[in-house]
Formats: structure tokens, sequence, C-alpha cells
């Protein structure tokens, strides 16, 4: 009983290390392939939710928003399971349904998308800053502390490439693509490790 118990705690960790690992591929492809079918889309002019509006990428882009906080969702359960100090984890839980939120409130339910686009950002980044100065467990888990806290850096200063620019799709990519390939390499390890 308690050997069955045991594999089945290894399965479940394995299936939300493969929801971290999905997680960037799944976004930033839908993302590619929506900038590929707007040529309108300028980096410094636009934000990333631009493309959740435009009917040639609307669905494309909501749609990976929504399966994208799906994958964050389980793979934070994961790592509640993993991570001595929970709070991180808890936070990139209550990121992903922020995430959510930004595929089914388009910019065009402006208050909406507005709360929830800040909460993701703001959420995604306190959790990366929070999971990294709290990581202690071995030597793999301190490196990740490391990379997280760097990544909620580069999070936190992205916020200053607001200024020169009418756009934020840039300060957007640089605060999620790290956030995310840090999903990624945890998502790894808990499914290989």
């Amino acid at each position: 009983m308690m050997r069955q118990r045991k594999l089945e705690q290894i399965a479940i960790t394995r299936i939300t290390g493969v929801c971290g690992m999905l997680l960037p591929v799944v976004v930033f492809t839908s993302i590619g392939f929506a900038l590929l079918r707007s040529p309108w889309f300028r980096w410094t002019q636009h934000a990333l939710s631009d493309l959740g509006v435009e009917s040639a990428t609307a669905t494309l882009f909501n749609s990976s928003m929504i399966l994208g906080g799906f994958l964050a969702f389980i793979f934070s359960l994961g790592l509640m399971r993993t991570l001595s100090n929970k709070t991180g984890a808890y936070l990139l839980c209550l990121s992903s349904f922020a995430l959510i939120g930004i595929g089914v409130f388009p910019e065009t339910v402006f208050t909406l998308h507005f709360i929830v686009s800040t909460a993701f950002f703001v959420l995604l980044t306190i959790s990366l800053l929070i999971i990294g100065l709290k990581i202690k467990q071995d030597q793999f888990e301190r490196n990740m502390g490391v990379l997280a806290t760097l990544f909620a850096v580069v999070a936190i200063c992205s916020t200053i490439l607001l200024v020169p620019w009418e756009g934020i799709a840039i300060p957007e990519t640089l605060a999620c693509f790290p956030a995310f390939i840090w999903c990624m390499i945890y998502g790894v390890k808990m499914t290989f490790g």
C-alpha cells in the first residue's frame, strides 16, 4: 500500500512537471504564430494582448493564454508539493488564474483585462522572487533559486523599458519569457528528476 502511494506521488509530480515543460512551448509558439499573422504588430508600439483583439489572431492568442494558464496552474500544484516553502508556489498558482483571465477578458473588456494582466505580471514576478529567496534544499534548488531571483529582477527592471516606447510588448516578453523558461527547467527536474 505504501509503495503504491509512493508511485502515485511520483506520477503526479511527473505530470505536473510535464505541464511546466509545456508551458513556454504552448504560449510562445502560439504567440509566434499570431505574430506571423500580424504584419501590423510593432514591438515598440503594441502590447502582446493586442494580438487577442484582431480577428486573424484573437482566437489563437486568447486560447493559448487560457491553455497556458491551465498548464501553469497544474505545474504550480506540483511545485507546492516539492518546495518546502510554498508561498511562491501559491502566488504562481494565483498568477495562473490571472493568465487564464487574460485570455477570457481580452483588451475589449478594458477594466477586467487591465486588472488580470496587471495581476498576472505582478504575481508572477513576486512568486519568482519569493521562490528565489526561499529555495535552499539542495544544489539544484539553490541554483534554481538564484535563477528565479535573477529573472524576477529582470522582470522588475523591464518596467523601466516602458518609458521610451508607446507599447509594452518588450517588457511583457522580458517578464514572461525568463519566468516560463524557469518553469520549463524546473518541470524537467520534476519529470525526470
